[in-house]
């Protein structure tokens, strides 16, 4: 499932077609979106934003399409004249003047007013937003301390969307071992400076895949790794896909653990155990 970082690139491109044209034509077979004709077709596309794994495209009719892409939804952009060829299913599909962009095989669509997003019941639910830029580090330190957070084991944290939106199953590995924690360990069995980089690694991890393209190490390891021969799915992390391999940062075995039948790599050096200690 694309996370937060690929979902706000998906809606950079987008938006890069779509803000401030026109919809001068489309197709929206699915069910929710049958007023489209009327509420989307000759209107103006004001924003293209997200929130977390959601795709919010607000028009000048006063409406939002809310949409998630779940595991298999995918947007594509291309010139109008273009033929896109896909074998999966439309979902919805929005023509300007140049550029046709398609919403395929997602599930989760809705027309909602504008004024009334942050009552779906998905958004409603979410946490701080951690790729929203006036949420700073110092925001997610607070959070991390806030009751209901406290007590939860780290690896489940990194996954919960009411805790972190955003976050997903690489960026959980990425992040708790730059941080030096445990999957099994609570932010409430940590010292002050490892809750203040865990904070600042739930920031500057997620940041980094955004602007990177889902690279969250730094640049220069990357290309060394890549220059090994290293498939992409292992340079691009540290910890990540990169199970039974020396970690890049002590040379001790990576190792894969499973949650809730999800994957989870770390390094039990770099991230030794502080519960029960």
């Amino acid at each position: 499932m694309p996370e937060g970082p690929e979902i706000r690139r998906a809606a950079d491109r987008i938006g890069k077609a779509l803000v401030g044209k026109v919809v001068e034509g489309g197709n929206w077979p699915f069910p929710s979106l049958q007023q489209a004709e009327s509420l989307i077709l000759g209107h103006e596309v004001l924003s293209v934003t997200s929130r977390a794994k959601a795709m919010l495209i607000r028009f000048s009719s006063g409406y939002t399409m809310y949409s998630h892409n779940q595991l298999y939804g995918r947007w594509t952009v291309h010139l109008k004249a273009t033929d896109p060829r896909s074998n999966r299913s439309l979902r919805a599909e929005f023509m300007t003047d140049k550029h046709a962009v398609r919403l395929w095989s997602a599930t989760d669509i809705v027309l909602l007013p504008t004024p009334e997003e942050n009552g779906h019941p998905f958004l409603a639910r979410l946490g701080p937003d951690v790729l929203d830029e006036s949420i700073s580090k110092d925001d997610l330190l607070n959070h991390l301390k806030s009751k209901g957070i406290w007590r939860k084991k780290g690896a489940t944290l990194m996954l919960d969307q009411r805790s972190f939106a955003g976050l997903g199953n690489y960026l959980r590995s990425e992040i708790l071992h730059l941080a030096g924690v445990h999957p099994d360990d609570r932010p409430c069995d940590q010292d002050e400076a490892t809750l203040e980089r865990w904070a600042s690694c739930i920031k500057s991890v997620t940041v980094q895949a955004y602007e990177h393209g889902g690279i969250t190490v730094d640049l220069d390891t990357a290309e060394a790794s890549k220059a090994r021969g290293e498939p992409r799915r292992m340079w691009r992390h540290a910890v990540f896909c990169r199970n039974d391999r020396p970690c890049l940062t002590c040379g001790d075995l990576v190792v894969r653990v499973r949650y809730g039948g999800r994957r989870l790599d770390y390094c039990p050096t770099c991230q030794p155990a502080r519960r029960g200690s």
